[in-house]
Formats: C-alpha cells, sequence, structure tokens
C-alpha cells in the first residue's frame, strides 16, 4: 500500500517537474548554445531523477513525522526542514543551470530567468491550494489532473505575457542588481509568506490561510507585472531616444544633401554652357582635353535622379554618387509621385537607412560583376511597392524577421531597419525581408491614401 501511495505522490505536478517544464518553456526566446537540445534534454532527465528522490525522501520524512509526533509544533524537526531545504533548493538550482548550459544569457539573466520561472510556479500553486487546499499525503488522483492542469494553464499564459516579451534579441540584458533583488523579493514572498500561511492550515485560523495565500498569489502577480511594465518603458525609452537621433541626424544630413545636389547641379549647369565657350580654342589638343575634362565633371549631373518627388530625388541622387565613387553599379526605376503623402523626414530615413544598409553590404561583395544595388518604386493594388535589393557575401541571420547588426558594437546599431518598419507600420504598411542565394531584399508596402 505504501509503494502505491508513493507513486501516486511521485506523478503529482512536483516541484521539481513543474520548475523544469517552467524553465525550457522560458529558454525557448533566448539565444541558445550549439546542442542546446540534447543538453536541456539530459539536464531535465537528470533534473526529474533528482525530484523523485526529493519527493521519496519528504515522504518519508513525513511518514516518519507523523508517527513520532504526538503533539503539533510550530517548528519542525531539524530532518524535516533540511529535507524541506533540499526540497526547495534543488528545483531552484536545476531551473538556473538550465538556463546556464543551454542558452548564451549571462549569469545574472540566468538568475533573473529562474526567479521569472519561480514567481509563475508559485502563482500556479497558490491557485491549486487556493482551489482544493494543501496537499495531502498520498495525493488523490483527481488532485494531481487538477494540479496539472492548472500548472499548465498558468504557464501557457505567462508564454505570450512573460516568455517573450522579456527577452531582447535572446537575452534579457539585466544587471547583477536588479536580479539579485528580483531574485531576493521572489523568495521572500515565496518561502516566507507560504510558510506563514501553512502555520494558519487549521479550521480555526482559515481566515488567515486565505490571506496570506492570496497576498503571496498577488506579490508575485506583481512583481511579474512590473517586469513587463518595465521592460515596456526601456523598449520604449530605447525607441523614442534611437528615433529622435536617426531623425535629428537624417534631418540634417538631408538639408546638406539638398544643398549639395543644388550645387552639383548649378555647376553642372555652368558647364554645359562652357562646352560651346572651349569649342572655340583653337589648339586642338588643349580644346580636346578641356571638352573631355568637362564632359567628364557633367556626368555627375546624369546621376541625378528625376522621380517627380524632391526629397526622394535628393537621397537617391546622393546614394547613386555614392555607389559610383564605391564602384558600385546602380539601378533605380522610381515613381516618386506615389509617396508625396509621406514627410521628407521619413521619406529620407527610409530610403536614407535602406540604401546605406545596400550600398553597405555591396562593398564586402568580392566579385565586381555582383556589386550591384537595384531601387525600384512602382504601385501596386493602390499602394507604394518600395523594393531595395543587392547582393551579399557575408551570412545574414535574421532574427524575428529582421537581420541581426554585424557590427561590434550592437548596442549603438542595428536601429536602421526596425526604424523602417516603424515608418511603415506609421503609414499603415509593412516591411518584409528575403535573404537567399546571395540576394538580400528589402520590401517595404505602403497604402496610398486617396485624393479626395
Amino acid at each position: 500500500m505504501m509503494q502505491i501511495d508513493l507513486l501516486r505522490t511521485l506523478l503529482q505536478a512536483d516541484f521539481m517537474q513543474t520548475m523544469v517544464l517552467g524553465a525550457c518553456l522560458f529558454l525557448l526566446p533566448l539565444e541558445h548554445r550549439k546542442g542546446w537540445r540534447r543538453a536541456a534534454l539530459l539536464c531535465a532527465l537528470a533534473a526529474l531523477g533528482l525530484g523523485v528522490c526529493n519527493t521519496a525522501w519528504v515522504y518519508a520524512t513525513n511518514y516518519a513525522l507523523s508517527a513520532s509526533q504526538a503533539e503539533p509544533s510550530f517548528l519542525p524537526p531539524p530532518s524535516y526542514l533540511l529535507s524541506i531545504l533540499v526540497y526547495y533548493l534543488s528545483p531552484l538550482l536545476a531551473a538556473y543551470f538550465l538556463f546556464r548550459l543551454c542558452t548564451r544569457v549571462s549569469r545574472a539573466d540566468a538568475l533573473y530567468g529562474m526567479s521569472c520561472v519561480y514567481a509563475v510556479q508559485h502563482i500556479a500553486f497558490c491557485l491549486t491550494v487556493s482551489l482544493w487546499g494543501e496537499h495531502v499525503l498520498p495525493v488523490p488522483p483527481l488532485r494531481t489532473a487538477g494540479d496539472w492542469l492548472v500548472n499548465v494553464a498558468v504557464f501557457a499564459l505567462a508564454w505570450p505575457l512573460l516568455a517573450r516579451r522579456l527577452p531582447v534579441e535572446g537575452h534579457y540584458r539585466v544587471t547583477g542588481r536588479k536580479s539579485l533583488i528580483f531574485s531576493w523579493m521572489v523568495l521572500l514572498i515565496a518561502l516566507l509568506v507560504n510558510y506563514v500561511a501553512r502555520q494558519f492550515n487549521e479550521a480555526e485560523y482559515k481566515t488567515l490561510y486565505v490571506i496570506c495565500t492570496a497576498y503571496d498569489l498577488l506579490s508575485c502577480l506583481f512583481l511579474l507585472a512590473l517586469q513587463a511594465e518595465q521592460r515596456r518603458e526601456s523598449d520604449l525609452r530605447v525607441h523614442v531616444e534611437t528615433e529622435r537621433r536617426l531623425r535629428r541626424q537624417m534631418k540634417e544630413q538631408y538639408e546638406l544633401s539638398r544643398d549639395s545636389i543644388e550645387i552639383i547641379n548649378r555647376k553642372c549647369h555652368d558647364l554645359k554652357h562652357q562646352i560651346s565657350a572651349l569649342r572655340l580654342v583653337q589648339d586642338p589638343a588643349r580644346r580636346e582635353e578641356g571638352l573631355r575634362e568637362i564632359e567628364r565633371s557633367a556626368m555627375i549631373y546624369d546621376a541625378a535622379v528625376q522621380t517627380g518627388n524632391q526629397v526622394l530625388d535628393t537621397v537617391l541622387t546622393e546614394k547613386s554618387l555614392l555607389c559610383e565613387r564605391g564602384e558600385i553599379s546602380w539601378t533605380c526605376m522610381a515613381d516618386g509621385k506615389l509617396l508625396r503623402f509621406m514627410s521628407p523626414v521619413d521619406l529620407y530615413t527610409l530610403f536614407g537607412n535602406a540604401l546605406d544598409n545596400a550600398i553597405e553590404s555591396s562593398r564586402t561583395v568580392a566579385d565586381p560583376e555582383r556589386r550591384h544595388v537595384s531601387v525600384t518604386v512602382h504601385s501596386r493594388h493602390g499602394a507604394a511597392l518600395i523594393q531595395i535589393e543587392n547582393y551579399f557575401d557575408h551570412p545574414i541571420r535574421l532574427s524575428g524577421g529582421l537581420p541581426s547588426t554585424t557590427k561590434p558594437d550592437a548596442a549603438e546599431h542595428g536601429y536602421g531597419i526596425p526604424s523602417i518598419r516603424d515608418i511603415a507600420q506609421r503609414y499603415g504598411g509593412t516591411m518584409d525581408i528575403s535573404a537567399a542565394d546571395g540576394l538580400f531584399q528589402l520590401s517595404v508596402l505602403i497604402p496610398v491614401p486617396q485624393s479626395g
């Protein structure tokens, strides 16, 4: 009979089992190590095996305690305290090492992830004891099924609300100080408040027990909601600051480029008139040399793009000159009139970022024949379709549909593509990226407002 009771106890939604499964769920959005699936499986199996031993130990200790202790005592004996200490510490350590062995996160991030998993697991625990009371050994089969159902439901809700939201490019990016503070707060609430609540698990103290359990649950909810809000505010602060910096830089660059293009246009216009004067020079050699020099200078005028949109003309002309200087071939077929509804800064930011990335990538291509940038802007089903293509040689890794920056200082780079996506979404459009067979293509589809 004792063996059957022990088996039923081992099948319950044990602390180790729920912590290991929760950690495996939370590490999915993080940056993984090579062979992380095998490491996760081995670590999870080892942790679950240890959890079985822990559960059996606590079960046996409870039997011994109930048989030897005639009168209830507020403080349990040392052997029971030791079993509870091992029972609680080993799942936390198992979750921590799962993060460390399977992902590339820092120690602070691993501790933070472990604490998030523990807070979610403790919310599920508080719900189960609120619904059915404390565990009674052996655990009835219906109680086991109910506990598993609650745990699965809680972690299913935690996946979109926390597990996917908290990481940024595969890392939590928390400081050691924040990680320690959050961990200690979760541990104090989950362990201390729960221990106090259990002392009132008697009929005459039922109200105090319910109040302590509710306080325990709400405290964990508050801590997790606080983490999600802090992440949202941090992302918003970074986004606003980055947008402000990009817009300031693009505005200054646009004004400078506009002035430069106007000077080039005036100079080219003057050069055309000088050609006639030079043809009157008597010395044929000097005349032809002067003509060739002026004609080479006048070729800059041919690089000026005429799309019907002054802002687009400016940025495309500037980038075409950069391509010419970098020995990158350039093709452009753009109807700038389609984009007249966009603000100058948004238009310049979108094309400036996209073409800067394309030109920078083309410069690294070894084959000169493949150093090419193509720009097209045309109408498609009532929307403006912008496509910018270039070849690439270096590997491109897409994360969340966006290419990861190749710059060594990722904190100062990698905002160009997200800025393009934000601009497209601001006008009700979409952005799509494909990188296959050495060809990178950025496509932006923006609905054109109907006039009148």
